[in-house]
């Protein structure tokens, strides 16, 4: 499979938005009463200062995306400054599993790697995604349990980081 990875443009938006909502709903992380429905959706609102959206594209379609932030961002929870944060890696459901999200984040660590003033690439991962920790750790991410991201007493986002 040949995957493309590029900076999205306003016309990739509606695309990006079915992918995640369709990623996420699918391995059953949300359903269509979770909150976070509306950030996972609201594709044209991640123009926040200092933050980029990629897609990967196959065959002329895109089929996965992923949100770059910095520290101290609009959208950025868990990024120290020198490090880049990236959100809301979709694959298309029936896209999964042959590469896509891999090249997602090897363009996210590249770009890091590009930015003098960045010494680190981190993000934050529910518990029970277990595929995605797997692929975060065959990338060298390193668990940060002391930076963990707790939303409320019940739920926390784990925060994996690799340094650069």
């Amino acid at each position: 499979m040949d995957i493309t990875v590029r900076q999205a443009g306003e016309n990739d938006y509606a695309e990006i938005r079915r992918i995640t909502v369709a990623a996420y709903a699918d391995a059953g992380y949300i359903d269509d009463d979770y909150a976070y429905n509306h950030i996972l959706g609201a594709i044209e609102n991640r123009g926040y200062a200092g933050a980029s959206l990629l897609v990967a594209e196959s065959d002329g379609a895109i089929v996965g995306s992923v949100f770059m932030t910095r520290a101290g961002g609009d959208f950025s929870d868990v990024a120290h400054d020198g490090e880049l944060e990236f959100r809301m890696l979709a694959v298309a459901p029936d896209q999964q599993h042959k590469g896509i999200g891999h090249a997602l984040v090897r363009e996210v660590i590249d770009r890091a790697r590009r930015d003098p003033d960045l010494s680190g690439v981190v993000l934050t991962i529910a518990p029970q995604m277990d595929g995605q920790h797997k692929l975060y750790e065959e990338m060298n991410f390193v668990r940060m349990p002391s930076r963990d991201f707790v939303l409320s007493d019940s739920f926390s986002l784990h925060v994996y980081k690799l340094a650069l």
